[in-house]
């Protein structure tokens, strides 16, 4: 029986984005046990401060996966799936899980998360004051204020909880308004500056850090969407509007 190889390009967003249509490809040829080969076309521009060419170098290596096109014909080239942005469940089956996170941990990636509890909060580009998808994304300091302590007392009171963003810390600081003194004093921030790649607590640790938690609570972000797929602890789903965002895998915790 003949194969058809296919591949996932032309996108020039952020990191999280074209991961996930990349992930979408992985996903509907490894389900298809054959019948459909995934080639993989290596990120070669990416918005957020991550277009060097030293980036997109760290960014290659960091996910994993082969370049594998020379000498294959491409005769089915995507975006992204479509099949599996509309139902993400019945594609990453545990047989596709396995094979993705295979290739993920195939390099070398930053230390693990060193705090049972990641939170991300995504802000950048995404803020209450713009319009459409931007002004959908943004979940208020009160929402984190809220559903933080919320997921903190279902796990033993000696985790630690660390809150991934970019900004300043005083942007953030009414996350903690009343909350006790033993939740905000195993709280830390980890905050990024937009205008840099490389940073102690960059794009890729932050990344990593997401998929290694115990505990993962994700943003309405393609990057936190994403690192939810190769997180095996207890992930809490957010839906997000954005294409490829609105539904959950099946190992995640939704309607929470």
């Amino acid at each position: 029986m003949g194969f058809k190889n296919l591949t996932i390009r032309g996108k020039t967003d952020g990191f999280g984005c074209q991961w996930n249509a990349k992930l979408s490809g992985m996903a509907v040829c490894y389900n298809r046990r054959g019948s459909v080969r995934y080639v993989h076309t290596p990120f070669t521009t990416v918005s957020h401060c991550w277009n060097g060419s030293k980036e997109i170098q760290a960014i290659n290596k960091f996910v994993g996966i082969p370049d594998n096109r020379h000498g294959r014909k491409i005769h089915v080239c995507q975006r992204f799936n479509k099949k599996v942005f509309a139902n993400p469940a019945a594609y990453y089956t545990d047989h596709v899980l396995n094979i993705i996170r295979s290739h993920y941990w195939s390099t070398e990636k930053p230390n693990p998360s060193d705090c049972e509890i990641v939170v991300h909060i995504r802000r950048g580009d995404v803020q209450p004051h713009r319009g459409g998808d931007r002004k959908a994304r943004h979940m208020h300091n009160s929402w984190y204020n809220h559903n933080i302590p919320r997921v903190a007392q279902k796990y033993p009171s000696h985790y630690r909880i660390a809150i991934y963003s970019e900004g300043e810390v005083e942007e953030f600081a009414p996350i903690m308004d009343n909350w006790p003194k033993d939740l905000i004093d195993r709280t830390v921030f980890r905050l990024a500056s937009p205008s840099l790649s490389f940073q102690e607590f960059d794009m890729l640790t932050a990344y990593h850090h997401f998929v290694t938690a115990k505990v993962f609570i994700m943003s309405k972000s393609g990057l936190a969407y994403t690192a939810g797929v190769f997180n095996e602890g207890d992930v809490y789903f957010v839906g997000s509007g954005a294409r490829g965002q609105t539904l959950p895998l099946r190992h995640w915790i939704s309607g929470w």
